[in-house]
């Protein structure tokens, strides 16, 4: 993903980033870029990246950190005050 294919603005919404490191679909550049444009555009955001989850570990439990995404999410919205 090239900066210039992003279309990020000041009036993109505030962003969550969750990234595993071991995503063999997804590449973490891709994430970081991501991060990157929202940063310059003054655009809220945090990002976590994880050594372990694969891709698409969603909710279910797993004896990895990456399973606390949920906690760290509503912890960010709750410092906005959306929660």
């Amino acid at each position: 993903m090239s900066r210039a294919t992003l279309k990020v603005t000041s009036r993109t919404p505030p962003t969550f980033l969750l990234q595993a490191q071991d995503d063999n679909e997804d590449s973490v550049d891709d994430a970081l870029a991501y991060y990157i444009a929202l940063k310059h555009a003054h655009v809220p955001t945090e990002m976590h990246l994880y050594p372990q989850g694969g891709h698409a570990f969603g909710l279910r439990g797993t004896s990895l950190p990456i399973t606390q995404w949920p906690v760290l999410t509503y912890d960010w919205l709750r410092a906005l005050r959306v929660v």
